[in-house]
């Protein structure tokens, strides 16, 4: 990887880098207090704190999941509704009010077909090394693995936590969306983590910036069994269906027929 470009053209790059190898979403925006009325149901909420130096600024968001459903808090207007025993993922528009649904199998054929395409000249693959490392998070033993290209580094310490489904973190990473030329880097990448049966209790990313280094961690900070809004889990019934060109409105999860 070269860093003897322009500061403004390496700067692009490494950001560039940082935000496809690290599949992280935009800082989350703190979130509004969820309202007490209306149905409750039980939920694993896993609070997960990002933190990027050297600015020392930390970000809080949650992973919210019941029975079957999981979704990230921190996605707004548009946001992925997981479905860990379909199988499948729900893209939710609020602002277009449409919801797309699409079984994992798609998702990773489409995945697979941008990964395939051509690198830019002189682009290296990113690489995934497994670690013999463990220690012991939240009551689970995590293993550490490494995505690594040129001097962009990160850690994952990947374990089967009993509150969280074993495959969810795979369906959250496959259905990113990536449409840069850089992301055929991550084929190696997504083929090892599609096969991932844990979840990042830690995630730390490095990259040297300007004679100092950009890191970008998150990690789990809590992990706890609590009510929440049922809304948060169920989609609004009113929302168009676009799956495969659909265009009636889908009944929303949990609402009732009228027969």
């Amino acid at each position: 990887m070269m860093f003897n470009a322009q500061p403004s053209l390496r700067l692009g790059l490494l950001l560039t880098i940082a935000v496809f190898l690290s599949c992280k979403p935009a800082p989350p925006q703190p979130a509004k207090p969820a309202a007490a009325a209306g149905p409750q149901v039980r939920a694993t909420v896993v609070t997960i704190r990002t933190t990027v130096h050297p600015e020392k600024k930390s970000y809080d968001h949650t992973l919210v999941i019941a029975g079957n459903r999981a979704r990230n808090t921190s996605e707004r207007d548009t946001w992925r509704m997981f479905d860990t025993k379909a199988n499948t993922v729900t893209f939710v528009d609020d602002v277009a009010k449409t919801i797309r649904t699409e079984p994992m199998s798609s998702i990773i054929e489409q995945r697979d077909t941008l990964n395939a395409a051509a690198l830019p000249p002189h682009t290296p693959r990113a690489t995934f090394e497994r670690s013999s490392e463990r220690q012991r998070l939240h009551g689970a033993n995590a293993e550490k693995v490494t995505i690594a290209s040129g001097a962009y580094k990160r850690e994952l310490w990947l374990a089967e936590h009993p509150s969280i489904p074993r495959g969810l973190f795979a369906m959250m990473h496959a259905s990113e969306t990536r449409s840069s030329p850089l992301a055929p880097m991550m084929r190696d990448i997504d083929e090892a983590l599609a096969a991932t049966r844990g979840f990042p209790l830690l995630d730390r990313s490095t990259v040297p910036l300007d004679g100092s280094e950009l890191v970008v961690e998150s990690a789990v900070i809590a992990i706890a069994e609590r009510d929440v809004p049922e809304s948060l889990l169920v989609i609004p019934k009113e929302y168009k269906d676009v799956t495969d060109g659909a265009t009636e409105p889908r009944l929303g999860e949990g609402a009732r027929r009228k027969d």
